[in-house]
């Protein structure tokens, strides 16, 4: 069942069935507020942690309004100024969709969201339905300017935290690369085994969060791209795990942020499978790593979130 309907305090396309529910917020880039697995009574993701939302606009501080739930950082996630065709490009901080009002229809099952991009022309739509303890979304991304421009795509998707709950990378990861500045991981650029290693000579298993009182927050990537589109979390406690799929292809780098307190004092954390490596798009240029849309191109993928028994 797919109705209209409110989501703290927000207009909301709602999704529910027997086993899971998921509330969709138009006004606000299409977020996915919430995933819910009735069985388990187990909210997936990260609930604003402010009493409404806020009316964010184009260009606006991410970290200054509600970061929760699930967004699409397109085409960058850090702002930052690039050389297009002889002229200077300012992209957004997390990019364009976090704050952008989309269309919306509903469809049978499903719900469909679009958007028209004012700075680079695109057109930006998304679709959700529910089926078993999935929730599913297909992108659908078109430049219908007369320039190509380069871009990030990213996941930004924000779980709960849990002290004993562990995160499942793809297999044949070997190393990870740390991207912050950190008590823990030492400087950007510092590599590691995966799973286990000894930044600055005290054991770390990157399979695991940061205590709640550590107050740190850290960012790693898998070094290279990944083999296989398939990564998630356990959360023990609630003996549920959650399976996050997608192509490979289409996102072959894979991110991990984790806030246990030094972000805000938020306490949650990302798997954020990307195009590109890593968040901002003059860095991606500068290791080849970037990716364009061309005029009339366009880019198509999905994305499924599933609960499972994690027992």
């Amino acid at each position: 069942m797919v109705i209209l309907g409110d989501y703290q305090g927000e207009p909301a396309i709602l999704f529910s069935s027997a086993l899971v529910s998921a509330a969709v917020l138009p006004r606000r880039g299409g977020k996915v507020a919430s995933f819910f697995d009735k069985e388990t009574q187990f909210e997936f993701l990260f609930q604003n942690p402010r009493p409404m939302y806020s009316n964010a606009k184009l260009g606006d501080d991410f970290a200054s309004f509600e970061a929760c739930g699930l967004d699409d950082a397109f085409p960058s996630i850090d702002r930052g100024i690039v050389e297009m065709n002889g002229r200077r490009v300012t992209y957004p901080d997390h990019g364009e969709i976090w704050s952008a009002p989309f269309q919306y229809a509903i469809e049978g099952d499903t719900a469909r969201l679009w958007y028209k991009s004012p700075l680079f022309g695109y057109s930006y739509q998304k679709s959700f339905r529910i089926f078993d303890k999935t929730l599913s979304g297909t992108w659908k991304i078109i430049n219908e300017g007369q320039q190509p421009f380069p871009y990030i795509w990213a996941l930004h998707c924000l779980s709960v935290y849990r002290q004993d709950m562990r995160i499942f990378f793809p297999p044949g990861v070997e190393k990870v690369v740390n991207v912050l500045q950190s008590s823990r991981l030492g400087p950007p650029g510092s590599e590691y085994l995966f799973p286990r290693d000894k930044p600055l000579g005290v054991p770390y298993d990157f399979a695991e969060v940061p205590s709640p009182d550590s107050m740190t927050m850290e960012k790693y990537f898998v070094k290279g791209q990944v083999s296989e589109g398939m990564a998630g979390y356990q959360f023990p406690d609630e003996a549920v795990a959650v399976t996050l799929r997608y192509d490979s292809r289409v996102f072959p780098y894979l991110g991990f942020w984790v806030t246990a307190g030094g972000f805000r004092g938020d306490y949650n954390c990302a798997l954020e499978p990307m195009t590109g490596f890593y968040d901002d798009v003059r860095i991606a240029m500068q290791n080849g790593s970037i990716k364009y849309l061309n005029p009339g191109e366009m880019l198509r993928f999905s994305i499924r979130l599933s609960f499972e028994k994690l027992y």
